[in-house]
């Protein structure tokens, strides 16, 4: 068997419940879920899902999804106290 490695994500605690629950129906744990989705990231290489730039009420100058934005600054902040920690 290959060696494994630890991925550590932050993520809300009632997302996980949600999805783990989902997962469970589907037969599967959290880590064979991220498992299969690196091997997506792998195949496509890059996400396995579009990922764009949106435009909104006519204005052609697209922006990111607020949604999205925000979590990707959570997660930076997030990142770089773990790193500080790490370090």
């Amino acid at each position: 068997m290959k060696k494994s490695t630890t991925v550590r994500a932050m993520i809300d605690p009632e997302k996980k419940q949600k999805a783990g629950e989902i997962l469970a129906r589907l037969g599967m744990n959290h880590s064979e879920a991220i498992n299969i989705f690196y091997s997506l990231i792998i195949e496509n290489n890059g996400l396995p899902f579009p990922v764009r730039l949106r435009e909104e009420d006519g204005d052609k100058s697209a922006r990111l999804d607020p949604e999205i934005l925000s979590h990707l600054k959570k997660s930076v902040r997030v990142n770089l106290y773990l790193g500080k920690r790490l370090a």
